[in-house]
């Protein structure tokens, strides 16, 4: 059973954080600071409550010592230090002497920032790669670790399964939310249970297709998901992008589920990704050099009816190429039939994170995870590496 961070007492207590500052950014610059501005609910209380914090996140991949300066955490220090909220320290070293002592002597409330953990990966992967002795290294530093990156819970790196091997470990504030939010996606939603799933290919969201599929009522599908389902299920598609390493398993999961995998019946295409020229097709009216781009207004219709009675909607890409102007409509149109609903809406983060914010819809939804990857490996397999870390650290005695 996971531990969450009001059940410990942190008083004087040195207090790993595992945050997600994997954050966008452009000439050195933070272009978007969410996921820094995300961490402060847990920051917060423990600076409250008089813990010596010490920050750990990955930034970036670091494959080369040229990887280290243009992925460094620095950047990261200086808003975090900029918003003169928090007495905060920056460890330019990710183990070592210095962040020994550094860590050593930090006051009641006093925090560090630990330069990225993925600078480890220099001296063989040994972050990526949870090495023993890197775990036990971190773990030595504090007394109680707290894993509040839940968009990096499917990863199975030291800062994240390894560490809490050896201490006392709990999730923070934003993990728990995103467990308390997504978990009843994979054990009782409120029915009608609908899914909307899109986005560019299938590869990376079949399972998470055929898991839901278990549990959904019906499952709309658009994008390049929904182009590899129409090849399966027999359509000429033209020039659309399809994946086709994932024929075999849709054509299996539309088998299995022919009630509960609702296809687009018209689209809107385009010669060649053409943004001058475009109609709306039916199915069968679709030519060897077109390319699908959105859904069409039968497919809205339809849609829409099956949205209006659903009780639980969980939002997971997009139906189109919504960033460009004529293939966005049904994007739009999706959104705002969903943000009209009485259903708990729940946003899979990722694009369609982005579209919801893009067409202003945030405050209409229930809850917008931060998860991306994560989110879709949890839901797929109904557990996080991640997690399974904080339930085996509550388990057993360490010592």
């Amino acid at each position: 059973m996971i531990k969450f961070l009001k059940d410990i007492d942190v008083k004087d207590k040195r207090v790993i954080v595992r945050v997600d500052y994997n954050v966008p950014m452009q000439d050195g610059k933070i272009t978007n600071t969410k996921k820094i501005d995300d961490s402060f609910e847990t920051l917060n209380y423990l600076v409250k409550n008089d813990a010596k914090i010490i920050i750990l996140s990955h930034f970036g991949r670091v494959k080369t010592e040229e990887d280290k300066k243009s992925n460094s955490l620095k950047p990261v220090f200086d808003y975090i230090k900029g918003l003169n909220k928090y007495d905060i320290l920056y460890s330019s070293v990710v183990m070592g002497s210095m962040l020994d002592t550094m860590a050593k002597n930090l006051e009641p409330g006093q925090m560090i920032l630990v330069e990225n953990t993925r600078y480890m990966d220099l001296e063989g992967n040994l972050e990526s790669k949870c090495d023993i002795q890197l775990s036990m290294y971190w773990a030595s530093l504090a007394d109680i670790y707290v894993d509040d990156a839940f968009g990096s819970m499917h990863r199975n790196h030291a800062s994240i399964t390894g560490i809490p091997r050896h201490i006392e470990s709990v999730a923070g504030f934003l993990a728990e939310k995103e467990i308390a939010n997504l978990k009843p996606l994979i054990t009782n939603p409120d029915h009608p249970f609908v899914v909307v799933m899109g986005g560019a290919k299938l590869t990376d969201k079949i399972e998470l297709i055929y898991s839901l599929a278990e549990t959904a009522d019906h499952i709309l599908l658009g994008g390049g998901i929904a182009n590899t389902f129409l090849k399966a299920a027999g359509y000429d598609i033209g020039s659309s992008l399809v994946s086709d390493e994932a024929l075999t398993k849709a054509t299996s999961i539309l088998a299995e589920f022919p009630d509960k995998i609702i296809l687009p019946k018209d689209v809107i295409t385009s010669p060649s990704y053409s943004e001058t020229i475009y109609e709306m097709k039916k199915l069968d009216e679709i030519v060897i050099d077109d390319v699908i781009g959105d859904i069409g207004g039968e497919a809205i219709k339809n849609y829409a009816r099956i949205l209006n009675s659903a009780k639980t909607i969980f939002l997971n890409g997009t139906v189109g190429m919504y960033e460009q102007l004529p293939f966005s409509n049904g994007t739009q149109e999706i959104l705002e039939i969903i943000a009209n609903t009485s259903a708990k809406k729940i946003v899979g983060g990722g694009d369609a994170g982005a579209a919801v914010k893009k067409y202003k819809y945030e405050k209409d939804m229930d809850f917008i995870s931060t998860g991306g990857g994560a989110t879709l490996t949890y839901i797929a397999n109904r557990t996080l590496p991640g997690l399974e870390a904080l339930e085996e650290s509550d388990e057993k005695d360490i010592s």
